[in-house]
């Protein structure tokens, strides 16, 4: 065996071990989505709320989490059959980035 041969292995295992890991734990989220998107809501209680941008985005990224997250899933282990291991990794990362991408502007010029 030589050591590119080892290489892929490990890289192909940790990529299993991370993409079912991130997945079950995305799985677990998705009941507490349900929670926050009722009560995502109230971000609106203010008469101008709904022309502040970062009000908006961060509702907005809130509210795409579920569908992001599926579509990542699913082109994560289409990466994963290919052999793009480090690209089914990194894509099993984007629904978290993207809730930390809507709330960054809540957090800047929030009050």
């Amino acid at each position: 065996m030589t050591a590119g041969h080892d290489t892929s292995f490990r890289g192909r295992r940790f990529a299993l071990i991370a993409t079912i890991v991130i997945q079950s734990l995305y799985m677990l989220t998705i009941p507490l989505w349900y929670i926050v998107s009722m009560f995502s809501v109230m971000l609106f209680d203010d008469p101008n709320a709904e022309r502040f941008p970062p009000v908006l985005i961060f509702y907005y990224s809130l509210q795409s989490y579920p569908y992001v997250t599926v579509i990542m899933i699913a082109v994560s282990w289409l990466l994963y059959r290919k052999r793009y291991y480090r690209r089914a990794v990194l894509m099993n990362i984007l629904p978290v980035a993207l809730i930390v991408i809507g709330l960054i502007p809540m957090l800047i010029w929030g009050e």
